[in-house]
Order: structure tokens, then sequence, then C-alpha cells
């Protein structure tokens, strides 16, 4: 009987086809339901690693108050997490909580 799956990655990081010009610590948003970190400087074409488990400190919408647990979502826009799911992408779980109309970022467990 053939394998109906064969692991090809542990799956902490991938490999992604850079559609675009990234920096190390950019966060790389998948579809409508994850995102990941790059690992390096990549242009367009290049295949760079991609973090997709791990706590990131990332920059926080100023208006949202944010408290441990809290489910947050990356806003592509914005490019930074918030506390609003409409039209943005899950980005993971906070770690550290941030008082609202306060710039500033929190730390959050992304996968």
């Amino acid at each position: 009987m053939a394998k109906e799956a064969i692991k090809v990655q542990v799956g902490e990081t991938i490999n992604y086809e850079a559609t675009a010009t990234i920096a190390n610590g950019d966060v790389i948003p998948f579809a409508a339901n994850r995102i990941g970190v790059a690992r390096d400087d990549a242009i367009t074409g290049e295949i760079i690693a991609v973090a997709l488990t791990g706590v990131w400190t990332i920059a926080a919408t100023t208006a949202d108050a944010v408290a441990v647990g809290d489910v947050l979502y990356f806003d592509a826009t914005a490019r930074e997490v918030t506390t609003t799911a409409a039209s943005n992408m899950v980005a993971g779980m906070a770690i550290t909580a941030k008082a609202g109309a306060t710039a500033g970022a929190v730390d959050v467990l992304i996968g």
C-alpha cells in the first residue's frame, strides 16, 4: 500500500519564493489564515526561509488594547497586528499586553 503522506520538512520554517522585495523580519501573509516571518532578505524570485512558528514582536494598532491570550489578526495594509478580525488574517495569540491608545508592539505566538 502506498503512503498517503510523506514528511518533507519539520514545518517550523518553509522555503518561500519571494513575490516582491523582502527584508529579514518582514511578516509574510499566507492567504487569509496564517502568517510567517521572513528569516532572510530577498528580491523577487529568490527562495528564502520563512518561519511559521515561534514568538515574534510585531507592531500593534495604536487604538487597540491587547490582553495576554487575545487572538490577533494581521492587517496587511497597515503592516501591524490588531484585535479586529474583519478583512484581516489570523496572526496568532498575544503573549504580552498593550494598553489601548498607546503606540507599541506585542509579542505574538504564530503558528
